[in-house]
């Protein structure tokens, strides 16, 4: 089926119509007024993984069920009401050690309010609108997984509540988001202290609005469209190294992080372009635990350091195929216990349907570079994925 049969299938149910079934949205249900909808829907993929470290003298692979989703979403008491719910089942996301689970299935659960175009809010647990590169979907991103530097700067999902415009003024070239978080991270429910999470983000589309939070072209835009993005949060008293994500201080101690990203979107004829810079400096605050001796832990300096993306594809004229490559990396600066790193890969997806299902292959190649101490821990990863949304 032609990538543009997608767009037809998404339209909105004709009068009357109380239920459906639309690929990547699921089995629709509505009320005969309207006020009342559910959409249920499954996204799950399978992923095949071949892997050399520097250090290592053997290769390893693995084959696991990368993702599995289950997604609740509709409105309730009117349109203008939304709710989102996905619960997220596999090995990884629900982190499965040694047969014992670590994290609860509940991956997002939120309540939208829009009966303010300019002032819509949102409250519950999701992803934190920082990055451009985390916000594109799980099933979206341009190559199986997300950069290096996200990995390491984004700051991932979070419980708290924003307001939000997705067409500020209504002039379909502006979007904000302001809001504030626990700061603690998914799945947080015990008390803690004062410090919170503030984060704000604003999206300037000169040439009007369009898919810039999907990583490909797949509509083939016939006018060039361009999306900057800015953004800064600040992690007070942060538990973990990087934030909302990361190992806990072993001396029992905080950092107070300051973050900022800038990043675009470009997309043209099938031809996409997305880059980003994060920068992160912060601030230790000691902690008071001890060794098994009762002596002081030491204490470990806060992740200081900036990170980049560039990532780039081309969606082949008259074919379903999409090679792409990416570069991204991140230095320490100052005082910091960042280590650099860099990765430069390559990939090729085939689209059966779009997102909805696809195949996708890329290999990377890291290094640690200009670090005489690091030299073996760089590698080689191979990876080979199917992927599909109902």
């Amino acid at each position: 089926m032609p990538l543009d049969e997608e767009k037809r299938l998404g339209a909105a149910p004709t009068d009357g119509e109380a239920q459906r079934f639309v690929p990547g949205k699921g089995l629709e249900f509505k009320s005969k007024d309207g006020r009342f909808a559910l959409a249920m829907s499954l996204r799950f993929g399978f992923l095949y993984s071949f892997k050399h470290d520097d250090a290592e003298p053997t290769a390893q692979h693995n084959f696991e069920i990368r993702r599995f989703r289950t997604v609740f979403s509709g409105n309730l008491f009117g349109a203008k009401t939304k709710y989102f719910l996905q619960l997220a089942l596999a090995p990884r996301e629900m982190d499965v050690r040694d047969g014992v689970v670590h994290a609860s299935p509940v991956y997002d659960a939120y309540m939208q309010f829009e009966q303010l175009r300019d002032l819509t809010l949102r409250v519950g647990q999701y992803r934190v609108m920082y990055t451009r590169e985390r916000n594109i979907a799980d099933v979206n991103p341009l190559l199986i997984d997300r950069s290096l530097a996200n990995g390491e700067f984004n700051v991932d999902r979070d419980i708290g509540l924003d307001i939000r415009s997705e067409d500020l003024g209504g002039i379909k070239k502006l979007r904000y988001y302001a809001g504030i978080f626990l700061g603690e991270g998914r799945d947080h429910n015990k008390f803690t202290d004062s410090g919170m999470m503030y984060v704000g983000r604003f999206d300037v589309l000169p040439a009007g609005l369009f898919d810039d939070y999907e990583a490909s072209d797949l509509w083939r835009l016939q006018n060039l469209r361009v999306s900057f993005g800015f953004a800064y949060a600040f992690n007070d008293r942060a538990k973990q190294d990087k934030g909302v994500l990361g190992t806990a201080f072993a001396d029992g101690g905080t950092a107070s992080y300051h973050n900022a990203t800038t990043d675009l979107m470009i997309k043209y004829r099938g031809w996409s372009l997305e880059a980003g810079y994060m920068w992160r400096q912060g601030k230790r605050q000691p902690g008071s635990a001890v060794d098994e001796d009762g002596a002081p832990i030491g204490v470990v300096a806060a992740r200081n350091g900036h990170g980049w993306l560039a990532q780039t594809a081309f969606l082949i004229p008259k074919t379903r195929l999409e090679p792409g490559v990416r570069y991204s990396g991140y230095r320490g600066q100052g005082v910091t216990s960042m280590q650099s790193r860099d990765e430069l890969g390559v990939g090729l997806n085939y689209y059966f349907f779009g997102h909805n299902l696809k195949l996708q292959a890329d290999y990377f190649r890291s290094v640690a570079p200009d670090m005489a101490e690091m030299a073996g821990m760089g590698g080689h990863l191979l990876r080979l994925q199917i992927q599909a949304a109902l």
